[in-house]
C-alpha cells in the first residue's frame, strides 16, 4: 500500500514547494503526496510508474510529468548521477486557477497523471533558477524563489493545456528517446571521461546492449559519435575564440593536442591550426 507523503501540509502558507534531488541510484517506492507534483528531470532519466500506468514510463529531460494529489506512484533512475526537480503545488490553488479564463483546459488535464513535452522556455526557467542559486545570496535567492516557482508553474500549465499527454511509448520509441538522451549526455559532458562503460553505467545498460542500441539508431558507434562531437565542438571554439589549442583540447576532454590533431584529420580532413588560417 502506498504511503502518503506530506509536502505542503502544516509547512507554510505558500502554494509551491521546490525541491531538487541529486543522487546516485535514486529510487522511491510507491507513495502519494498531499498535493500535485510536477516532476522535471535535469540530468539522466527517470522511470515513472503510476496507479494508471503501472509499467514504468521513461521521463527524459525533454519532458515532464504531472502527478495529482493522492495519486500513487513510484520513481527510479539508473545507477549513476541523476538530478531532477519536483515542484509541489497546492491542489486548492490548481482548482482556483481552473476557474480562471484560459486555465480550464489545464484544470481538466490536472486531474490525471501524464507526461508532456517540455519547451525552450521551460528549460530557460530552470537554467535561470540554477544561475540565481549560484550567484545570489541565500536571503536574496529565497526572495526570488516564489517568482521562479510561479514562472515554472505557469509554463508547465501552458504546455499541459496545449498538448495531449504522451501515450505510452512502444519499445522502439523508448529506445529512440534513450539514444537521444545518451547523445545529449555526451554533448553536455565532453570535458569528462566518456568511456562506453561509464556511459553504460549512467544509463543502466550493459556495454554490449549500449553498443548495439546506439549503432542501430545512429548508424555510428558511440565512440565515433563522442570523438566526432569533441572535434566539431573544438572546431567551433578554434574558429570563434582566441583560446590556445591546448586549452580547447582540454575543454573537450582530450589531454593531448597531438591526439586532437589526429582526430581532426580523421573526421575533418585537416588539423586544428588550419582553421586559424582560414
Amino acid at each position: 500500500m502506498a504511503h502518503r507523503s506530506p509536502k505542503l501540509s502544516d509547512r507554510s502558507p505558500d502554494v509551491f514547494r521546490f525541491e531538487i534531488s541529486e543522487s546516485s541510484g535514486y529510487a522511491q517506492d510507491w507513495h502519494a503526496h498531499d498535493c500535485h507534483m510536477l516532476l522535471l528531470p535535469r540530468q539522466g532519466g527517470l522511470f515513472l510508474s503510476t496507479e494508471s500506468t503501472p509499467q514504468a514510463l521513461h521521463l527524459s529531460r525533454q519532458s515532464f510529468s504531472l502527478v495529482p494529489a493522492d495519486f500513487a506512484h513510484s520513481t527510479h533512475a539508473a545507477p549513476g548521477q541523476e538530478k531532477h526537480v519536483a515542484l509541489y503545488v497546492d491542489s486548492n490553488f490548481i482548482e482556483h486557477q481552473g476557474r480562471l479564463e484560459g486555465y480550464q483546459r489545464f484544470a481538466e488535464q490536472a486531474h490525471r497523471s501524464g507526461i508532456w513535452q517540455g519547451s525552450e522556455a521551460l528549460d530557460s526557467i530552470l537554467r535561470l533558477h540554477d544561475q540565481l542559486a549560484l550567484t545570489s545570496s541565500p536571503e536574496a535567492f529565497q526572495r526570488q524563489l516564489p517568482h521562479l516557482n510561479h514562472l515554472l508553474f505557469e509554463e508547465c500549465a501552458r504546455l499541459i493545456a496545449r498538448q495531449q499527454p504522451a501515450l505510452p511509448r512502444t519499445e522502439l520509441q523508448q529506445n529512440a528517446l534513450l539514444v537521444r538522451d545518451i547523445q545529449r549526455y555526451v554533448r553536455e559532458h565532453l570535458q569528462d571521461e566518456l568511456s562506453v562503460d561509464l556511459i553504460g553505467y549512467q544509463f543502466h545498460l550493459s556495454r554490449r546492449h549500449l553498443t548495439r542500441l546506439f549503432k542501430a539508431f545512429t548508424d555510428e558507434t558511440l565512440v565515433d559519435f563522442t570523438n566526432r562531437t569533441r572535434v566539431e565542438t573544438a572546431a567551433r571554439m578554434i574558429s570563434t575564440t582566441s583560446r590556445s589549442i591546448l586549452e580547447i583540447s582540454l575543454a573537450v576532454g582530450i589531454d593531448s593536442p597531438s591526439y586532437l590533431a589526429r582526430l581532426f584529420k580523421r573526421y575533418l580532413g585537416l588539423v586544428p591550426s588550419d582553421l586559424r588560417k582560414l
